[in-house]
């Protein structure tokens, strides 16, 4: 069958000029801001394209754009009048696919950086993508932190245009990192300046990230499942091609993006329809979803995962963990949220309907990526307000302890290979330092229940992967105890007994 290319649909070409460049090239960036930039230039609000770049050496998805000129289907299912609807649109919003740890593609993208009609970055590098790491400035080529490279090529920007005429109106950039961390366009933006001063940047160029950028807070919200393994052959009976990056997600779709009507008048998202708050703070929408939604998905996917499941629908409608799931929002992230419990509750009604949609079949293994982070910012602040109001949240301690469980068996490397219950083995990515701190720590356990708590002990002390240790705040025995049981007993029969 005939490939998805500007040959085939000469229709979908496009001269617009480049407005945005995006780090992240994955599923969710293209199902949720190309998708969102499609719909305003299909209105005549947008009017430009932009250029994707890979985030990390080992990215796969930039030949395929390539060699698909840089096309994609977008697969959104939703509900209307009752009845399942498929939505499927070609996004044409990529202009060009970089490589950056390619010396050709990163000087291509050096003069990306230049470009007058460039005014906005996008990013989705995963919670574990934002981060300083204290990185020497190569000679040639890039860093390989997305903070790092983006401080490699404001600064090119910032020389580009440094004393011209025209500096004020058009070097200044919009940055609105979409990764799931609180202030997350503060953090990137002192991020970058820390990396300023340790490759002496100089004033000059601190002032202009300061000054001339505007970085934006920003929440994002959609179920993308991403690639539809087990739909892609009739959908390509359907659609008449073959797809490499048909991407699938919910027709459900939310941005909340702090600051002023400037960005609205910016990025005409709002007027294009899309389902888009800007206020002058996000943080109650950002709490509300980051606790439920992804502390829902990040909380309850390890346990599912080792029970020999595979998607999230398969999750909810499971006898053992379909229950607990629910219980676990309900009964301790909702209690645990300082935010208005009717308001919590009818959201979480929501988000329960949505992981129930049997048609998106979004794979536990993809949402197990970069884990350990996710922990961090999505379930262990639902631990620690539950562990400030004196209650022990031991459904959550479960939790921990299941995702502690996946790393029983690794070697230390990426990907993480996990025995599951149905006797298959499953693998997914996480932090090389994470990886390596969880296999030192069950190199301490010796299938005894005192031996887990050493292994839970030597995790939950981990001021690195944590930023603080744990070991004071939480219960390390009931922890290691449930820990111990998903090991010897199973996670269901463990789950039960919560």
């Amino acid at each position: 069958m005939t490939k998805l290319n500007l040959a085939l649909k000469p229709e979908c070409k496009s001269g617009l000029p480049v407005k945005a460049i995006q780090f992240g090239e994955g599923n969710f960036i293209r199902c949720f801001i190309d998708w969102m930039i499609y719909r305003m230039n299909k209105q005549n609000l947008f009017n430009g394209r932009l250029i994707a770049v890979q985030p990390t050496p080992r990215g796969r998805t930039v030949p395929v754009l390539k060699e698909q000129d840089c096309l994609f289907t977008t697969i959104l299912h939703g509900l209307e009048n009752g009845k399942l609807k498929e939505t499927f649109e070609i996004i044409n919003t990529i202009a060009a696919a970089r490589n950056p740890y390619d010396l050709a593609d990163f000087e291509k993208l050096k003069e990306d950086f230049k470009l007058p009609t460039l005014e906005f970055i996008f990013s989705n590098t995963t919670e574990a993508g934002l981060v300083y790491t204290k990185e020497e400035l190569p000679k040639v080529g890039c860093v390989l932190s997305f903070p790092g490279k983006l401080t490699q090529l404001l600064y090119e920007r910032f020389k580009a245009f440094k004393g011209a005429d025209n500096a004020c109106s058009v070097a200044g950039l919009n940055i609105l990192p979409c990764e799931l961390i609180d202030n997350n366009g503060t953090k990137l933006k002192e991020i970058i300046l820390k990396h300023a001063d340790d490759w002496n940047l100089g004033d000059e160029f601190k002032a202009y990230v300061c000054e001339d950028c505007v970085f934006y807070n920003t929440l994002v919200d959609r179920v993308v499942s991403g690639y539809p393994k087990a739909d892609a052959e009739r959908y390509a009976k359907e659609l008449g091609y073959e797809d490499a990056l048909m991407s699938t997600g919910e027709d459900f779709c939310f941005l909340a993006i702090e600051g002023s009507d400037e960005i609205s008048r910016k990025l005409p998202l709002k007027q294009a329809g899309l389902n888009v708050v800007v206020a002058p703070d996000i943080t109650p929408y950002r709490l509300r979803k980051v606790r439920i939604l992804n502390g829902a998905h990040t909380s309850n996917v390890p346990a599912a995962f080792l029970a020999g499941l595979d998607t999230v629908d398969q999750m909810m409608t499971d006898p053992v963990t379909g229950p607990f799931a629910r219980s676990v929002i309900y009964d301790e992230i909702i209690p645990a949220v300082k935010l208005d419990k009717g308001m919590l509750t009818e959201f979480a009604d929501a988000v329960v309907d949505r992981f129930m949609d049997p048609s998106l079949h979004h794979q536990l293994a993809s949402i197990l990526m970069n884990c350990t982070s996710k922990v961090k910012a999505r379930v262990l602040p639902s631990i620690l307000d539950a562990r400030a109001n004196n209650t022990h949240p031991v459904k959550l301690y479960f939790a921990l302890a299941a995702f502690f469980a996946l790393y029983k068996n690794s070697d230390g490397t990426s990907p993480v290979q996990v025995t599951r219950a149905d006797g298959k083995t499953g693998q997914f990515q996480d932090d090389e330092y994470a990886v390596k701190a969880m296999a030192k720590a069950w190199s301490l356990y010796k299938n005894s229940e005192d031996s887990a708590v050493n292994t839970v002990r030597a995790i939950l002390s981990d001021a690195k992967l944590w930023g603080e240790d744990l070991c004071g705040k939480l219960d390390v025995d009931l922890i290691a105890k449930l820990t111990h049981s998903v090991v010897t007993n199973g996670v269901k029969s463990t789950m039960e007994q919560c």
